[in-house]
């Protein structure tokens, strides 16, 4: 799988080096440094600010030594502020999704609750598919602590929640899920139908919550 942050990582080290190498030259411009050997530049050090012992190539390094620092630091900074960003929104993606199997096991209860009060039968119909479909995110213990009745909420708002977190492949199963709650009765009747249709325009949509895709 593509890592970006390791690409940014990465850029972020050849900024810093930029940077430093800029430093380098610097160094060397303002204080008349040798670099290796030469027999053609023999004129002593001097201080950073002797401007009147700069020769002609102390001025070259100077000026290059500045343009490659500051180019290289106002990269390194750049890349270091959009790093954060991105372990910011990973860390809260990586929050919402810890709590995906609760929301689906709410999102069930709410299909469950289309036509009525939920029955013990869908109850525990919603139990069985959490407990076999996601054995290594959901223990029976989780099911005891998760409240038992349905929150007052729009199942599509739920299943816009769930939609901006899963991939297309979790959203579809959560589509199936939900279809199986919906015909635990043996039957659908209008309000379930149309409930069915809703969600499988938020679950199956290309883009995030259902929204449509703008055109170009």
């Amino acid at each position: 799988m593509f890592d970006g942050h390791a690409l940014l990582r990465s850029e972020k080290v050849r900024a810093g080096a930029t940077a430093a190498f800029g430093l380098l030259l610097l160094l060397k411009g303002s204080m008349g440094i040798r670099i290796g050997r030469s027999r053609y530049y023999s004129r002593p050090w001097h201080s950073p600010f002797a401007f009147e012992d700069y020769a002609w190539t102390d001025w070259l390094f100077t000026f290059a030594g500045l343009s490659v620092f500051f180019w290289g630091f106002v990269r390194w900074r750049e890349l270091s502020t959009r790093l954060t960003s991105l372990e910011v929104v990973q860390d809260h993606r990586f929050f919402l999704r810890a709590g995906a199997p609760r929301a689906i096991h709410g999102l069930l209860l709410q299909v469950a609750a289309r036509n009525g009060e939920v029955t013990q039968r869908e109850r525990e119909l919603v139990h069985r598919i959490l407990l076999h479909d996601l054995t290594d995110k959901v223990v029976p213990q989780d099911l005891v602590n998760w409240s038992t009745k349905p929150a007052d909420r729009d199942p599509v708002v739920s299943a816009k929640m769930l939609a901006a977190i899963l991939e297309p492949s979790e959203r579809l199963q959560v589509l199936r899920w939900c279809e199986k709650v919906a015909e635990a009765d043996g039957k659908l009747d209008d309000d379930e139908s149309a409930l069915l249709i809703d969600l499988e325009r938020v679950l199956r949509s290309p883009t995030p919550g259902g929204a449509k895709r703008r055109l170009p």
